[in-house]
Formats: structure tokens, C-alpha cells, sequence
């Protein structure tokens, strides 16, 4: 793996400027296969890769008198190589951009949406290295489109910090996916401890956090009914081996083909109930908790099933004399008319090994049909006690709605994949 001497950069460029030219030679060999990478990544033809890589080094040379920080150069030389290689790829239609028309592709430019599959993967994988409220940010900058004046309200800061905020985060995907390109083009040496598939699905925007979003504003809706109950933050990878020394084998109730596996012990969450069993305990005070997010499934992707889609889960445990299956029943039935007001809805008793009682919930649609879009129940003494409660005395419920399947249903939308960029605003 070939890494930048950023000393040796550095006096390779303060002497290239003033004149050296052996030192520019010395810039060119130690940076021509991140430019190849880069390259190649815009343009996939190794002909046009070559002859952008050439003119990118002599613009990069006529230009040097024009960097400021000799220790910028791998970066300022990066964006030099995108803007050639896009030039190049769009000469046929004659559209020419100009260095700072696209300063940050293919690091969450947003003009720019035609990357290649190594380029979203490794973008991907540097959004995983974010802090969840870095990620929330780019979310709805970049598939959102919230303007900075909207984010920076939201946050309660000026539109000047927030500018700030946004660019740290987009230098510290572009340090992210440099180290990547160093290391060559191979895909298989972005992600060594978690495969393609499972990067692309985990850095999925998530649409919980998008408001205008048709599963952003269900949420919100079905949040509203559940107000009282405390907001938790689950994990997305599950140890399944761990796991199944306590509940797991109780809570699964798909298929195991179904599994998102990133090794032989770990999987992506299918469902947030799992996780939210695993995380939390009882500790003499009653339950009310309320959980969203993304869960995953191996499927064939179609107009009504997602490989990455979303969920809200509500658990509740108390006292059997302050709860009873009537009382969350009820809840259920007050969240359907928030979302879907004055719908014919039918309720199915369903069995799941980590319930005593299950119903599902199945709405009517325009078509008389019926479609499951949530299911409930009290949770088995078993799963009480594991959750730190004493089965003779507390009761434990569960809610979990499927976040898209309302969303159809509200919006009438017929094609699940529609509503990754479908705006309700």
C-alpha cells in the first residue's frame, strides 16, 4: 500500500514552485496512482484515464504558483484530476466545467450524481466513519436538499457555523476516501472488516430524519402519539452468536436466508425489536421507549419489499395493574387514524415465539385490499424477566410499525422504491 510522505510533499512542492523541476517529477510519481485512481473512477476507460491524468499533471504544473498551502497539494491535485476526467467523459455533449464549478466531486457534490459503483462504495464507507449527528447532517443536506439557513436554524446556530460544520464533515470524508484511493482501485480493499454490500446498505440515507420524506413524516406523525415515551439510539450490527445465548432464538421469526451477514457471527439488524431487547433492562422504573431507524433483509428488491427499510418500535413494561393488553391496543388504534384517518382496518390474531398474545393490524386500500402495516403483543415471561422485570408482577408490550408500508398507504404510492425520493413538503 503506498502512502504520501506528506514532509517529502511538501519540500517537493515549495521547490517545484520555484522552479525545480525534478522536483515536480519527484510530485508526479509519488501522487500518479491516486490520479490514475481517480481517474479511472470518473471515467472507467483506460485510454481517456491516461490522457486525463496527463493533462491533469500539466495543468496542475501551470497552476502551482497558485497554491497557497504546499501541504494541500494531494488534495488541490485530486480535485485537478475530477474536473479533467469529467471534462473529458461529457467533450462529446461540449459542456466544460470549470475547478471551482465542482470542488468536492465525488465527495457529496451536489451536481454530480453519476459516480461510478468504486466511488459510492468508497463514499459509503467513509460516511460510516461520521458521528451520528454528522451523518443526520449530510442526510439532509445532500439527499434532504435542506438549505444551510434551514439546518443552521434547526440547530440552532448561524448560517456561517454551519457552513463550517458542513465542510469539516466533507474534509473528513474527502481524508477518507484519499487514504482509499492510495491503496489502488481494488474495491475489495475499501471495507476489510465488513463486506461491499453491507457498507452500501448501512450508509443508505436514513429517511427517519428527512421530515419532508413520506417515512420521515409518518414518523413524525406516529411519534406524536407516543410522546411520553423516551427516544433511544439502538445498533445496527448485532453479535447473533452472543445474542443467542439469551432471547435471539425466541426473537427470530424470519427466515435465516433472510440475513444480512457481515461475518460468521454478526448480522444487521432485521428488526428493531431484537436490538432493543438486547439493549435496554428494567431498573424499577416502568418502561416507555420509542425506537427508529433503518433494519435490513435479504430480498429481491420490487415494488413492495426493500433490502434496507424502516421501522418504529414502541416497548412498554409496567406494573400489571397500570397496563394491559386493552391499553396499548388502544394506543395502536389512536396512531392508524393519526397516519390514516377514517380507513377500514382489521385486526388478526398472529403468533410469535417471543409473545404470549400477537395481533397484526391490516389496512383496507382503495382496491378493498388488505395490507399488513404493523403488528403488537405482550411479550412472553420469559422475555420479562430478561428484560430485568418479574413476570408476576410487570406486563410487557411491543409495537412495530412498517414505516414504508404506511407511507404507501398515506401517499398512495404504488412502488416501494419511489419513496427514497419522494418529498411530502
Amino acid at each position: 500500500m503506498t502512502a504520501f510522505n506528506m514532509d517529502q510533499i511538501t519540500a517537493d512542492v515549495v521547490a517545484a514552485q520555484a522552479g525545480d523541476v525534478e522536483a515536480y517529477g519527484r510530485l508526479v510519481r509519488a501522487t500518479q496512482m491516486m490520479a490514475f485512481a481517480v481517474a479511472r473512477g470518473v471515467l472507467r476507460e483506460t485510454s481517456l484515464t491516461q490522457d486525463a491524468v496527463q493533462q491533469s499533471y500539466l495543468r496542475a504544473f501551470r497552476r502551482l504558483a497558485s497554491l497557497h498551502d504546499p501541504a494541500a497539494f494531494a488534495g488541490w491535485l485530486r480535485r485537478i484530476v475530477v474536473t479533467t476526467a469529467l471534462n473529458l467523459r461529457r467533450s462529446r455533449r461540449s459542456t466544460f466545467l470549470r475547478l471551482e464549478d465542482v470542488p468536492d466531486v465525488p465527495i457529496l457534490d451536489e451536481q454530480e450524481t453519476r459516480w461510478s459503483d468504486l466511488q459510492r462504495l468508497r463514499l459509503a464507507h467513509a460516511l460510516l466513519t461520521l458521528t451520528a449527528e454528522e451523518r443526520q447532517l449530510c442526510d439532509r443536506r445532500y439527499h434532504g436538499q435542506w438549505s444551510v439557513a434551514r439546518l443552521a436554524a434547526h440547530a440552532g446556530v448561524d448560517d456561517g457555523a454551519m457552513r463550517k460544520r458542513l465542510q469539516r464533515i466533507r474534509d473528513k470524508l474527502r481524508k477518507e476516501i484519499e487514504m482509499a484511493e492510495q491503496r489502488g482501485i481494488r474495491s475489495d480493499d475499501l471495507a476489510v472488516d465488513l463486506p461491499a454490500k453491507v457498507v452500501e446498505l448501512l450508509a443508505r440515507p436514513q429517511l427517519t430524519d428527512l421530515p419532508e420524506n413520506p417515512v420521515g413524516r409518518v414518523r413524525e406523525l406516529l411519534r406524536s402519539v407516543y410522546a411520553e415515551f423516551t427516544e433511544v439510539a439502538l445498533p445496527e450490527v448485532i453479535d447473533l452468536a452472543e445474542a443467542q445465548k439469551s432471547i435471539a432464538n425466541d426473537a427470530m421469526y424470519i427466515d435465516p436466508i433472510e440475513l444480512h451477514r457481515v461475518d460468521a457471527d454478526r448480522i444487521l439488524r432485521y428488526d428493531l425489536t431484537l436490538p432493543l431487547l438486547l439493549t435496554v433492562r428494567y431498573a424499577g422504573e416502568p418502561l416507555r421507549l420509542w425506537v427508529s431507524g433503518k433494519a435490513y433483509r435479504m430480498c429481491q428488491t420490487d415494488a413492495t419489499h426493500l433490502e434496507a427499510f424502516h421501522q418504529a418500535e414502541v416497548l412498554w413494561l409496567d406494573e400489571r395493574s397500570r397496563l394491559d393488553p386493552w391499553q396499548i391496543t388502544g394506543r395502536v388504534l389512536q396512531s392508524v387514524e393519526r397516519v390514516l384517518p377514517h380507513r377500514t382496518v382489521k385486526i388478526v390474531p398472529t403468533q410469535y415465539a417471543m409473545c404470549s398474545q400477537a395481533w397484526e393490524l391490516e389496512i383496507e386500500d382503495d382496491d378493498g385490499q388488505f395490507a399488513e402495516v404493523l403488528a403488537w403483543g405482550v411479550f412472553s415471561d420469559r422475555i420479562v424477566s430478561h428484560l430485568g422485570g418479574d413476570p408476576a408482577r410487570h406486563t410487557a408490550v411491543g409495537v412495530g410499525y412498517g414505516l414504508e408500508r404506511l407511507a404507501m398507504q398515506r401517499y398512495k404510492i404504488d412502488d416501494i422504491r419511489k419513496i427514497d425520493v419522494a418529498s411530502v413538503a
